[in-house]
């Protein structure tokens, strides 16, 4: 059985190999039961499972690295990052959902205070840009558009740069699969608005508000949400 899973998971010629490799790691995740806190399996054990040169999985343990589900112990190995505590949350589920509240704590850190920057300094075009992208929130690419644009408004490189690899990242994490709701949708786009009239009015103390408190019902939306991977 173990044999049959594993050669399931080989990585087929036609992905960039790398990228191919991280998904078929968190597969043998779920595949092989192994829980958050484990170590994986060698180095040498997953390149036969994939059949991949140790360089190529040595560049997916990178990039699961940077999505914050792998943890590299010196002379030990690599783990499952320490997951959600949830039962009823697939392995998989519960390691990338603790990293998407890590990076949503990050994101009212970061944000709240890129908020009330952005009052300080948006241009009356900027002010009227948020405001449409704000209305016509129906996707996770608009909602991401939005929060590039208070950071763009900040007129920071760096800040916006930074707000751009968060929601990148969020994406790599599965986020978006949390906003197929479509009440929550409308209640996104009311907050968005919310948040885009404070700008515009450079109201500073109610954007940071608005702002903390978005993420804040974004994090209890995702926690509260079931683990689709389950089975019913």
């Amino acid at each position: 059985m173990g044999e049959a899973v594993d050669s399931a998971l080989h990585v087929p010629q036609t992905q960039r190999r790398y990228e191919a490799v991280v998904d078929g790691i968190l597969k043998l995740v779920e595949a092989r039961g192994l829980k958050p806190g484990q170590p994986l399996p060698t180095e040498r054990e997953l390149a036969d499972v994939f059949g991949v040169s140790r360089n190529v999985l040595r560049q997916a343990f990178g990039i699961l690295e940077e999505r914050g589900l792998l943890q590299t112990v010196r002379g030990s190995g690599r783990y499952l990052r320490e997951g959600v505590d949830d039962t009823m949350r697939s392995p998989r589920a519960s390691v990338e959902l603790a990293s998407i509240v890590d990076l949503l704590e990050a994101r009212a850190l970061v944000e709240v205070q890129v908020a009330g920057l952005a009052c300080e300094r948006r241009t009356a075009g900027q002010a009227e840009s948020l405001r449409l992208l704000a209305s016509r929130l129906t996707s996770w690419e608009d909602n991401l558009a939005f929060h590039c644009a208070i950071a763009e408004a900040t007129q920071n490189f760096v800040l916006e740069r930074l707000v751009r690899q968060q929601a990148e990242l969020a994406g790599q994490l599965h986020q978006r699969e949390h906003y197929d709701d479509p009440a929550e949708l409308e209640r996104m786009r009311s907050e968005h608005l919310a948040i885009a009239a404070a700008i515009a009015a450079r109201d500073v103390d109610r954007a940071q508000r608005l702002a903390r408190e978005h993420l804040r019902r974004t994090r209890h939306l995702i926690l509260e949400a079931p683990d689709t991977d389950q089975p019913e």
